[in-house]
């Protein structure tokens, strides 16, 4: 879920569920949505596009990919304590490729405050849409590069990746790791925190060396792939 600022009383919050909604072109899904508040919320609800900038940042985009797929029912609902119910919908235009398709729904409520001034509140519920045929994963190590942090000591090394496939990628668990040798021998082990690649999208993905090392290394940077293969790259570089 994407929430967006500014942050609301405490008496006043909105939910939604699920928060991540995944179907098939030409289904659809209930979402639930529940509010806390003294009075009933007016929710509008629109789609827009979805992405991320090259740092893994979620993006509210101009309607894109899958969002000219959607249809919300209804695009306006009451909801209080009991909660509420909204319907998406997908369609799939002849043109689709296989793969997954992104877009988000935003749900736009504003509610009162104990000094009668309006707070908007808004929430985010990313929706990926699949389209039928074959699916292809293929997430490629494209370069690396290292920089000094803004803050702390030791250095930042941004692997840069291209997933050229057509399904969602995710960097978890052991899946890209970037291993430090220097004369030999290998001085650190790194690995990035969760991340998202969409299809058709680079991204640049830090993994953060923190010791007291400085000067020239190899950093051998590997990304498991299906069926068991791994990637290896070496790259040279200057802590």
């Amino acid at each position: 879920m994407i929430a967006a600022p500014p942050a609301v009383p405490a008496r006043v919050s909105l939910t939604a569920s699920p928060t991540h909604v995944t179907l098939d072109a030409g289904s659809r899904k209930t979402i639930r949505v529940e509010a806390a508040s003294t009075r009933r919320l007016v929710l509008h609800a629109s789609v827009a596009g979805f992405g991320f900038d090259l740092r893994g940042r979620p993006r509210i985009l101009r309607a894109n990919d899958a969002a000219p797929w959607l249809t919300l029912r209804p695009h306006a609902l009451a909801v209080g304590s009991s909660g509420g119910a909204l319907v998406v919908s997908s369609r799939r235009p002849a043109s689709a490729r296989p793969g997954d398709h992104s877009a988000i729904v935003l749900l736009t409520a504003v509610a009162p405050s104990r000094r009668g001034m309006a707070v908007q509140m808004r929430i985010g519920l990313v929706v990926t849409v699949r389209v039928k045929g074959r699916r292809v994963s293929r997430l490629t190590l494209v370069a690396a590069r290292s920089r000094r942090p803004a803050r702390g000591r030791g250095s930042l090394i941004d692997v840069r990746l291209a997933n050229r496939g057509n399904v969602i990628e995710t960097l978890a668990g052991t899946r890209l790791r970037v291993i430090l040798i220097r004369r030999g021998h290998v001085v650190a082990r790194l690995r990035p925190g969760r991340r998202k690649v969409l299809p058709r999208t680079s991204a640049l993905v830090a993994v953060r060396y923190r010791g007291r090392l400085h000067g020239p290394v190899t950093a051998r940077v590997e990304l498991a792939q299906p069926g068991g293969r791994t990637a290896r790259r070496s790259f040279h570089l200057r802590l």
